[in-house]
């Protein structure tokens, strides 16, 4: 249980990270030259955002073009 209610609350960090991303154009463009999630995870983290690499996967999941970066599917450009 505890488990899931870890899950549950990086989930809610990661959106609301990705809010805060599509807002703000220089943490965007600091996000699409990551080079890797680690990147991506640390960038988020120094912002007070804490989730893993499994919480980014489930976002991943829930759109369809996979021919990118994980964290590029976040951007509807």
């Amino acid at each position: 249980m505890a488990d899931s209610f870890s899950s549950i609350k990086q989930d809610e960090s990661l959106e609301k990270f990705i809010t805060m991303v599509r807002q703000d154009p220089d943490l965007k463009a600091q996000i699409k030259a990551a080079l890797n999630q680690d990147d991506v995870i640390a960038i988020a983290a120094s912002k007070g955002y804490e989730f893993d690499s499994s919480t980014i996967l489930r976002r991943w999941s829930k759109h369809n073009d996979f021919s990118q970066d994980t964290w590029m599917g976040w951007f509807s450009e």
